[in-house]
């Protein structure tokens, strides 16, 4: 294929990090994955604590605190999947890993075949904007695939 031929993605990916704008990102990458006719998954990541909490407070079980962590990810994203579009985005397309974001969601592209991304960018202009986590901004560095960033409005 050339670079400059486009090809219809079959697959997306969404990045939902539970900001206030998760319902907005959810309901667009919906709607385009109806749009263009493409399976639609979306992807929370929960931070690995493990190595951490081993180290500072060894006599927790971080197996059964992680369990939990992950349960109440999924039920999150279950609760703004179901508010945004019913039911119409099952279990197998709603996923909830642990680790670094940027690592989880090139995992998921490459195991899920993955040909376009959505990823959301917070705009602000405020004086600690330069201080954020912008996930966009550090997928853009070393993209493996083509995506889309939907600029967000701060609050």
């Amino acid at each position: 294929m050339k670079k400059r031929e486009v090809k219809k993605p079959q697959r997306i990916l969404s990045y939902i990090d539970f900001g206030k704008h998760s319902t907005y990102l959810v309901d667009y990458a919906y709607q385009l994955s109806r749009l263009i006719d493409a399976e639609l998954y979306l992807l929370h990541t929960v931070t690995d604590f493990k190595r951490a909490a081993g180290f500072y407070v060894p006599h927790i079980n971080t197996d059964k605190i992680e369990e939990e962590i992950i349960q109440a990810a999924k039920d999150k994203l279950y609760s703004i999947c179901k508010q945004i579009v019913g039911d119409k985005i099952d279990s197998g397309h709603r996923i909830v890993h642990r680790g670094n974001p940027i690592d989880v969601i090139n995992e998921v592209i490459f195991e899920k075949q993955i040909e376009l991304l959505l990823l959301s960018h917070e705009v602000s202009s405020g004086t600690f904007s330069g201080f954020r986590t912008d996930f966009a901004e550090k997928f853009m560095k070393n993209p493996s695939i083509p995506f889309l960033v939907i600029p967000i409005k701060a609050a």
